[in-house]
């Protein structure tokens, strides 16, 4: 909690698409995606867990939030 999320070693943990889009709608459930920084990290997540900007979409839809 008090030191910066390593994206790489986090993403290397995610084994399948599946489990890539239940961590990036955790994610959107976890932050009010209001900064820069927020947006950055959504992005960045969706880059290296190889989710295609439709599933995205799709999952943001799903939740209710604009992309």
């Amino acid at each position: 909690m008090y030191r910066p999320l390593d994206l790489d070693a986090f993403v290397a943990e995610i084994r399948s698409p599946e489990v890539a889009a239940q961590v990036y709608a955790a994610s959107l459930l976890a932050i009010e995606v209001d900064t820069d920084a927020e947006r950055n990290y959504l992005q960045q997540l969706a880059q290296r867990t190889g989710l295609q900007p439709a599933s995205v979409q799709h999952i943001h839809q799903a939740m209710g939030l604009a992309v």
